[in-house]
């Protein structure tokens, strides 16, 4: 399960990150709180049938859900298969919204989503930054709660001994400099994804004109192709003759290092780029994608 982090919002993802879920971290009572944020961003993107949408759900659920409880809902215009409410906070009362949830609330729900994802043959699926609200974690702290909990559910089905189903896992915030800090604790168990400079500009722009609709003062700055991961790099023709003549199979219990190849039975040939120290492998496979995988684990 290849585990990334992109500048972007999870609700505008470009078109080349299209993803089969995204998952929204909400009230009990299904309803939306419309100032500012992740909710009032949500339904821009998913349009004005939002609301009826989770009235109609409400119909069938009039006692509302369960805290760590998961409901599947329409699309709208969303890029994706199907939006995934996760509620992890109870309703607002008398204007009051409720507290942030933990990091441990957080975390189960990240587990519960992958798990419900996986089992309706999601291979890709996002995450924003989840648990706003009132005494909420600080942004990057949450990017991080999201990436270690997908690691940690990687590795649950790896000692359970059976498959993780999804393939890749983005974690979303629309600003780079957030991306790099969480980059920077969640170390090389996680990678950042390259965005196409026109659809960063084009993601740029509709930011700076939501921003300016909060708050005449605010802006936001574009993110630098700095930021972001070295575009794809396909293995040349040589070596991929080369490894299939002479590498062998791979195989999650041997211990690789850096510069060795091996055949994948879905990808083909790999080169293995890096060791993370929590004994994962970062592999270039022979079409320029990278994927992070298991590795001496007798």
């Amino acid at each position: 399960m290849d585990v990334q982090l992109i500048a972007s919002g999870v609700f505008d993802l470009p078109s080349s990150q299209r993803v089969d879920a995204i998952v929204h971290d909400g009230t009990t009572d299904l309803r939306l709180w419309m100032p500012p944020g992740p909710e009032r961003e949500l339904l821009e993107q998913f349009g004005a049938e939002l609301p009826v949408v989770l009235d109609r759900e409400r119909s069938r659920k009039p006692d509302g859900l369960e805290i760590g409880e998961l409901l599947r809902l329409h699309r709208g215009k969303l890029h994706c298969d199907f939006l995934l409410w996760v509620a992890s906070r109870g309703p607002e009362v008398e204007g009051v919204r409720a507290p942030a949830p933990s990091a441990e609330v957080l975390q189960k729900a990240v587990f519960d989503a992958l798990k419900f994802a996986s089992e309706r043959s999601v291979e890709r699926i996002a995450f924003g930054p989840m648990g706003e609200g009132p005494d909420e974690l600080d942004d990057v702290e949450r990017l991080v709660v999201v990436g270690r909990a997908a690691n940690a559910y990687y590795e649950k089905c790896y000692t359970e001994g059976r498959p993780a189903g999804i393939e890749t896992v983005l974690i979303c915030h629309p600003h780079a400099a957030k991306i790099t800090l969480a980059r920077r604790q969640l170390g090389q168990s996680v990678r950042v994804v390259h965005q196409a400079p026109a659809e960063a500009a084009k993601g740029s722009k509709s930011k700076r004109r939501a921003s300016s609709k909060r708050s005449s003062g605010s802006r936001t700055t574009a993110p630098k192709t700095s930021d972001y991961a070295a575009p794809i790099r396909p293995l040349g023709p040589a070596e991929i003759a080369h490894a299939r003549n002479s590498a062998g199979p791979y195989d999650r219990k041997l211990k690789y290092a850096a510069g060795q190849y091996f055949l994948h039975g879905k990808f083909g040939v790999g080169l293995v780029e890096s060791v993370t120290p929590e004994d994962f492998i970062l592999v270039r496979f022979e079409r320029g994608e990278t994927k992070r995988l298991l590795h001496n684990r007798p």
